[in-house]
């Protein structure tokens, strides 16, 4: 895991330093994660948000078999 980490801090990195690169992530996210070493199976779809000074995206996780019965000491 600390190697995918490593390979999307280095794709955010080269995103904010390449408008192209950023454009082309943000329509095509599957493409430029491969260009970076991160495969992504060809069934999950993968949606690239920008954070901005006043806006901050927030991703809900899916819940587990059973999430309804799931209390705060499990998590």
């Amino acid at each position: 895991m600390t190697e995918q980490r490593n390979q999307l801090a280095a794709l955010f990195a080269a995103c904010w330093k390449d408008e192209a690169l950023k454009a082309r992530f943000m329509t095509d996210p599957k493409a430029v994660l491969a260009e970076y070493g991160i495969d992504v199976p060809a069934n999950i779809n993968v949606n690239v948000v920008e954070s901005s000074d006043n806006t901050v995206h927030i991703t809900m996780p899916q819940a587990p078999d059973g999430g309804a019965d799931v209390t705060v000491e499990d998590l």
